[in-house]
């Protein structure tokens, strides 16, 4: 179900905040906004229920062992694409995956501990995915941007799933 949900000037201006520090603690936004905490806590509140936030642990996977770091291009018979997008999605090795247009139909990311792991993943499970026509992949060398801030406008914005 999707929510629409208009957002104002102080929902914006807590994202910010939260986009600065995460864990900032109600009262301090609310004192740097200048509204009661009453007022964040209700707010954040509600752009948690209509999932405008969410909050989660972001790990570097480069740091917890997974050296070898994955992008997929694949290419998947039509009606096909939603049932592997699916089917991808269950697996622990791949951490997104996105139904595209374009050249692909759908790409997705995914981590390993080693070269031979991305392999076996390839040959054994990837490879077993019915309606996968073509996959290019291509390995991730470095990092020079890695952000999960998406700056809010006030006005209307649509969210839910």
């Amino acid at each position: 179900m999707e929510i629409a949900i208009n957002l104002d000037e102080l929902d914006v201006g807590i994202i910010k905040h939260l986009h600065q520090d995460a864990r900032a603690p109600a009262k301090a936004i609310a004192d740097s906004l200048g509204v009661p905490e009453s007022t964040v806590r209700n707010r954040l509140s509600r752009l948690i229920k209509s999932n405008v936030i969410e909050f989660v642990a972001l790990t570097n996977p480069l740091n917890l062992g997974h050296t070898t770091w994955i992008m997929m291009e694949i290419e998947v018979e039509t009606k096909s694409i939603r049932r592997v997008a699916k089917k991808l999605s269950s697996l622990s090795e791949v951490y997104f995956v996105y139904i595209t247009t374009g050249s692909f139909d759908i790409f997705a990311g995914a981590t390993f501990a080693s070269n031979a792991e991305f392999v076996d993943f390839l040959t054994n499970q990837l490879a077993n995915v019915e309606g996968i026509v073509r996959v290019n992949t291509r390995a991730i060398l470095e990092t020079h941007k890695r952000v999960f801030k998406f700056a809010p406008k006030a006005g209307v914005v649509k969210s839910g799933k």
